[in-house]
Order: structure tokens, then C-alpha cells, then sequence
């Protein structure tokens, strides 16, 4: 007899009626979804905001110390790693989150081109008017368009600000970044279709990578001497070629996730020391070298290949620390909400601190207090001054355009206490640059107005349309 047939016979005669099946399901209590697995990387969150704090650390101590500041300079050494860094990191997010899945190119890159390319036009714009009344006030903005030769200039200048990166030193990421974007899905398909030889591809970058930065520190080869060959190699710092070993590493790491998340764990201790080892090695050199005579500036310099190997080592404890702070962190966690809120206003902070270096710069270097205590204060000082700065960006109607991020939902804003801040910060800041002429004070009185106007815009919107504030629903 087939046996199979017998247990579909038993099956249909055992199996519940309809009703019986409705009157189980209501009784029967309903099962509860498995909770998502959390794939976010919070150890990403961690390098990103050190490099970040530490890229503001640098430029602080590049606008009020000199090269006579060995010390000071020596750690604006170490904090050159920054740049590096943020590379690795775009390569390596931007693989985590499609190595397996399909990328449609003209999706990403116009997804990806308005959250950078936006901001970088409009503070490339901001930078340029601000660079020009920080030298000249509003005559040298109204001089750079009182004719048709002043205009065709300034758009001249604009446009190779726009194309270098140039309106400030700090853009130049973003430039470097929509060139990796640009890139990013030829690579991807590369790195799928050569499995297998991925350590060779890495050697040959790497070998790329230290050819040309011996050459970059150095007269320029006959080839590079002359005519646009000369242009590319001046400016060859704002492209993405001085940083691609970084960047494939960085792609290879999030490729590979489960290896190398394996083998950072299992040989993380002497990784860890050789990467101390190569820090102090390379303070130690650059020590001997400015002994010798090497300047500063030389010594200190970004593109020097024995710098590298500082450079790569504090990424590696860098690592391990992101590692050892999300295997320890408690979700909701007073510390696990402020990284997360600072993860999100990162971007902003980069972008809008060279704003508030330029603004309290000159009280500090006639401030006759030790170099030491100047950059410790200064530090603090901009911290504080450009995260109020990007808190109210965040909240405005400009937050994408300057921040790269959507503002904050204004159901959930509060457009009175707004207003009280604004008129605050107005008043201070109004005062502070009447009695002092500080930058800082135009600085408080221009956060207060950007502050006034996006409040403006949400009272308005809260009193026309109608909506229930999130706060309500939350409790319901």
C-alpha cells in the first residue's frame, strides 16, 4: 500500500474544519516577530567622529601655532591621518552596503551627488562671499561685481573653486569624494569579477601609492614640468589618486567583512602594538629630522610615504576601539544616543568649523597666553560654537543644502524656545562684536538670524497646516 497516500488520508480526515481553524487562531496567542537583527556598524560611528574631532583639532593648530611649536606641529603630524581616513571609510561604507546587492549606477549616483554635491556648492559659494568680507568687508563683495571685467573674474574664480575644491582648504573631500562616487560602481564590478586575486590588485595599488607620494614630496618629473601635465601634478592633491590605496583597502576590508572583522580580532594585540611602535617611530624621525634642519612644514607633510605608516597604524587602534565600543555599548544608553546624534551632525561639523576657526582666530593670536592653553581653549571654543551652528542648521530649512541631511521633523520642534535662542544669540552676539570687534560675536549674531528664520518657517507651517504633533502620537 503507498504509504503516502495514507498519511494524506489521515491528514484530511484529522485536519480542523474551518471553524474549528478560526475559533484556534482567536485563541491562540499571536507570536511575536523576531527582532531585527541590528547590522549597523557602530564602530564606523566612533572612527567617524574621532576623525572628525580630530581633523577640527588640526586645522586649529595649523591657523594659531608656527613652525616653531615642534611639539604642537607633531601632533598636527599624527592628526594628518585624518585624511586618509575619511577615504578609507567612503570605500569601505559604500561596499558594506552593496556587496550583496545590485548597484544601478544612475540611482546611486544621483542619490549620492545631491547629499554631497549640494552642500559642497553651497558652502563652496558661502566660502568664497565669506573669504572676501572677512578680507574686505562688504566692499571687496560689491568691488568683485561693480563691472562686466569684475564679474566675468568672479565667476572665473568661482568656477575654479567649484572644479578644486578650492573655496577653502577643507573642501577638497568633498571634491575627492564625488570623484570615488564617480568611480565607485566601476570598482565594485571589478572587485566582483577578480575574487581570488584581490591581495594582488591591493600590491599594485600600494606600489602606486608610494611611487607617487615619493614623487609628490619632490621636484616634478620633465614629464610634469610644463603646460597641463604640470596643472594635473600641482593639483593632483584634490584628486583621488594620491588616496586610492586607502580607498581599495578600505573597499577590500567591507568586500571580505567576515575575514577581516576575523582576523582584526584574532591578531588584534599585535597589531596593536606594532601600530604604537610605528607612531612613536615616526615622532621619533620626524623629531631627528627637524634637528637637522628639515623645515617643519616638510617634515610634517601629508604626502611623505614614511608618514604612512603612523597613518595606518592609528587606524588600526582606531579599529579595535570602534570594536571594543560596539561589543560594550547598551542601546538607548545616554552614551549610545550622544554617538548617535554626533555620528549625524558629523558631516556638518566638517563642513561649517572652518567658519568658526576664521571667526575667533585673530582674539586668540593676541591673546599673550602659553601656545599650549591657546589650542586647548580655541579648540573647545570651535567645538562649541559650530556644533550650535549645525544644531540650527539641522533644524532649518537649509539643513540639506548645508548639512547633507534633512532637517529635523518640525512636528517635533519647538518654534517659541527657537525664537528665544535666536533673539539671545542676536543680542549677545550684536553685543560682543560692538565691544570687543571679535569675529566671534558676528559669528553668535549670524547663527541667531539663520536660527530666527528657520523658527519662523516652522511656526508658520505648524499654524497653516494641520498635524498632530509626533509627541502625541508616540503617547497614544
Amino acid at each position: 500500500m503507498d504509504s503516502s497516500a495514507d498519511s494524506r488520508t489521515e491528514a484530511r480526515v484529522s485536519a480542523p474544519q474551518p471553524a474549528e481553524n478560526a475559533a484556534k487562531t482567536e485563541a491562540a496567542p499571536p507570536q511575536a516577530r523576531p527582532p531585527k537583527k541590528d547590522k549597523h556598524l557602530y564602530q564606523i560611528d566612533l572612527i567617524r567622529l574621532v576623525t572628525f574631532a580630530g581633523v577640527v583639532l588640526d586645522h586649529v593648530i595649523l591657523a594659531i601655532t608656527t613652525n616653531a611649536e615642534i611639539v604642537a606641529q607633531g601632533i598636527g603630524l599624527l592628526l594628518r591621518y585624518t585624511r586618509y581616513c575619511f577615504f578609507a571609510l567612503t570605500g569601505f561604507v559604500l561596499t558594506y552596503q552593496y556587496r550583496h546587492r545590485e548597484l544601478d549606477a544612475p540611482t546611486f549616483w544621483r542619490r549620492r551627488f545631491k547629499l554631497i554635491g549640494l552642500p559642497f556648492l553651497t558652502w563652496s559659494l558661502f566660502y568664497w562671499f565669506f573669504n572676501r568680507w572677512r578680507h574686505g568687508s562688504w566692499g571687496a563683495i560689491t568691488a568683485a561685481f561693480s563691472d562686466l571685467a569684475a564679474i566675468a573674474e568672479s565667476f572665473k574664480s568661482i568656477a575654479y573653486d567649484l572644479l578644486t575644491g578650492n573655496a577653502t582648504y577643507h573642501l577638497y573631500f568633498l571634491s575627492v569624494s564625488m570623484q570615488i562616487y564617480l568611480v565607485f560602481p566601476f570598482v565594485l564590478w571589478l572587485l566582483r569579477r577578480t575574487v581570488g586575486y584581490h591581495r594582488y590588485l591591493l600590491a599594485a595599488s600600494l606600489t602606486i601609492h608610494l611611487w607617487l607620494l615619493y614623487h609628490r614630496v619632490r621636484p616634478p618629473l620633465e614629464l610634469f614640468a610644463d603646460g597641463i601635465p604640470n596643472f594635473v601634478w600641482r593639483n593632483i592633491g584634490i584628486t583621488l589618486m594620491p588616496y586610492q590605496f586607502f580607498i581599495l583597502a578600505g573597499c577590500l576590508a567591507a568586500f571580505h567583512f567576515e575575514a577581516f572583522t576575523a582576523f582584526m580580532k584574532r591578531w588584534r594585540w599585535p597589531l596593536g602594538i606594532a601600530s604604537v611602535v610605528a607612531i612613536v617611530a615616526t615622532l621619533v624621525y620626524y623629531d631627528v629630522l627637524v634637528g637637522r634642519g628639515e623645515e617643519v612644514f616638510r617634515a610634517t607633510n601629508v604626502f611623505m610615504p614614511h608618514n604612512m605608516f603612523a597613518f595606518l597604524g592609528i587606524i588600526v587602534l582606531l579599529w579595535i576601539g570602534g570594536v571594543a565600543w560596539q561589543n560594550r555599548r547598551t542601546p538607548k544608553s545616554i552614551p549610545d544616543q550622544l554617538m548617535a546624534k554626533a555620528s549625524d551632525r558629523s558631516f556638518g561639523i566638517y563642513l561649517a568649523h572652518v567658519t568658526a576657526i576664521f571667526a575667533v582666530t585673530p582674539m586668540f593670536k593676541s591673546s599673550g597666553i602659553g601656545i599650549g592653553w591657546q589650542v586647548f581653549v580655541m579648540y573647545l571654543l570651535v567645538c562649541v560654537l559650530t556644533v550650535f551652528l549645525v544644531e540650527i542648521l539641522r533644524l532649518s530649512p537649509f539643513s540639506l543644502i548645508t548639512t547633507g541631511r534633512n532637517r529635523i521633523d518640525w512636528r517635533t520642534q519647538n518654534p517659541r524656545k527657537q525664537s528665544a535662542v535666536a533673539a539671545a544669540a542676536i543680542v549677545v552676539g550684536v553685543g560682543i562684536q560692538w565691544l570687543t570687534g571679535q569675529g566671534a560675536g558676528a559669528f553668535l549674531a549670524g547663527c541667531g538670524l539663520i536660527l530666527l528664520i528657520g523658527a519662523s518657517a516652522v511656526l508658520r507651517k505648524q499654524r497653516t497646516e494641520p498635524y498632530e504633533p509626533l509627541e502625541s502620537k508616540a503617547s497614544a
